[in-house]
C-alpha cells in the first residue's frame, strides 16, 4: 500500500548555497517515489526564514513555522513523517501531531558526524539535535555505523541504526571511469580551515592542499576556496565529473561508515576514490574498487601510481562505481526507510549494518 509521507528537511530554496541538489534529502524523494510512495516536501529553514523579518529566522518566526508546520500535518494527514535535519521543528510539534494522527509514523535522518571530537558542523551540536527528538520520533538513523558512537542515544530505549549516503543514477550522471584523460587529476573539496584527519593526524584543507601541490607539480589539481573559486551546487558536480581522483577526507576517518556524502558523488559519477582504511569501508570494499590507504606515504604511492596508470584508475573506478551502486543506491536505501515506517524491517534484507537491535 503506498503511503503518503511529509518530508521536512533542508532544501535550500532561498539560501542559494551548497551542494543540496546532490543530498541525500532529495534521493530519498527520488527513492520514495520510484517505490511507489506519495512525498509533499516541507523545506523547514526556508519557511522559518519566510516567516521572519528580511528573511531572517528567529525565535518568533521558528514559533510561526511550527504553528506552520503543524497545521500543513493536519491537512495532509500523512501515514509518515521523515524528518531531516529538521532542527527547527521541535519535539512538542511533533508530539501535537501525534496527537491528532495517532497511527503516524516518524523518522529522523542526519549525515552530519556525531563524533564528540568534531566542534565545528558537528559533534555535540548533532548529537544534542537527535537527542532532542528521540522521545518522539519512533527511528533514528545516521550516517555512522559505530556502535560506540550510536550508543549515545541509548540503543536500549530508542531505535538508532546506519543509513548509507546514497547513489542516484538521475544525480551521479558521470562515468569518469571511461575517461582516460580527465581535466583534471586530483580533486578535494573542503573549507579552506576546516581540520581534516589523515591517517590519525589533524591539518587544515589548506595544509593538505598545500602538501599535495608540492608532492604533485605536474599534476593537475582542483581544490575549491584554495587553488581555483569556491564551487556550489552544479558547479561542485560538474567539477567532480571531469575528475580522475578524489580524495575523501573527512573530519575523522576512524568513526565505522561515516563519511561525508563526497564519497558517493565521486563514486557515482565514476571517479577513482581514494579512502583512509580506519572508515571500514574496506569491508564492503577491496582494492580493486576504491583506493584505500593507511598512512600519508601509501596515499602518496596511490595517488602517483593511479595518475601514471589511467587504466588501471579506469578499471578500478568502474568497479568501485558498480560495487556502491549495488550496495547503497537511492532505491534501496529508500525501501530500508519505508520498511522501518511499516514495521516490515527486516535486516537480512540488505547489504548494509541497518538498526542496531
Amino acid at each position: 500500500m503506498p503511503l503518503r509521507i511529509i518530508h521536512c528537511a533542508n532544501f535550500n530554496q532561498i539560501r542559494l548555497k551548497g551542494c543540496y541538489l546532490a543530498s541525500l534529502g532529495y534521493k530519498l524523494n527520488n527513492g520514495l517515489t520510484r517505490l511507489g510512495h506519495q512525498v509533499v516536501t516541507y523545506s523547514d529553514r526556508d519557511m522559518s526564514r519566510a516567516f521572519g523579518f528580511l528573511g531572517n529566522k528567529t525565535f518568533f518566526s521558528d514559533k510561526k513555522n511550527n504553528e506552520n508546520f503543524y497545521q500543513f500535518c493536519l491537512n495532509i494527514k500523512p501515514d509518515a513523517l521523515i524528518l531531516g535535519h529538521a532542527d527547527t521543528i521541535t519535539a512538542e510539534t511533533l508530539l501535537k501531531i501525534k496527537d491528532k494522527l495517532k497511527n503516524i509514523k516518524i523518522l529522523q535522518w542526519n549525515v552530519d558526524s556525531i563524533n564528540p571530537k568534531v566542534t565545528s558542523g558537528g559533534g555535540m551540536h548533532n548529537i544534542n539535535n537527535i537527542k532532542a527528538k528521540l522521545p518522539v520520533v519512533d527511528y533514528t538513523v545516521i550516517t555512522t555505523a559505530d556502535r560506540k558512537l550510536l550508543s549515545t542515544f541509548d540503543l536500549t530505549k530508542n531505535k538508532v541504526g546506519f543509513i548509507p549516503n546514497p547513489v542516484d543514477n538521475s544525480i551521479e550522471t558521470a562515468r569518469v571511469f571511461a575517461n582516460e584523460t580527465p581535466e583534471y587529476d586530483l580533486f578535494f573539496a573542503a573549507h579552506p580551515e576546516a581540520l581534516r584527519d589523515v591517517c590519525g593526524k589533524d591539518y587544515t584543507s589548506k595544509e593538505v592542499a598545500a602538501f599535495l601541490t608540492r608532492e604533485f607539480p605536474k599534476q593537475t589539481l582542483c581544490f575549491p576556496k584554495m587553488n581555483c573559486p569556491a564551487l556550489n551546487g552544479a558547479a561542485y558536480l560538474d567539477a567532480l565529473k571531469k575528475s580522475a581522483m578524489v580524495l575523501n577526507l573527512s573530519r575523522v576517518n576512524s568513526d565505522y561508515l561515516y563519511s561525508s556524502d563526497r564519497m558517493a558523488h565521486a563514486m557515482g559519477n565514476g571517479c577513482l576514490a581514494l579512502v583512509d582504511r580506519h572508515t571500514g569501508f574496506a569491508d564492503f570494499f577491496s582494492d580493486d574498487e576504491i583506493a584505500f590507504y593507511s598512512s600519508k606515504d601509501e596515499l602518496l604511492e596511490k595517488i602517483k601510481f593511479y595518475a601514471n596508470s589511467p587504466q588501471e584508475r579506469m578499471k578500478t573506478a568502474q568497479n568501485g562505481h558498480k560495487r556502491y551502486f549495488e550496495l547503497f543506491n537511492e532505491t534501496l536505501v529508500a525501501k530500508y526507510v519505508v520498511s522501518l515506517l511499516e514495521e516490515t524491517y527486516n535486516p537480512q534484507d540488505y547489504p548494509f549494518p541497518t538498526i542496531i537491535e
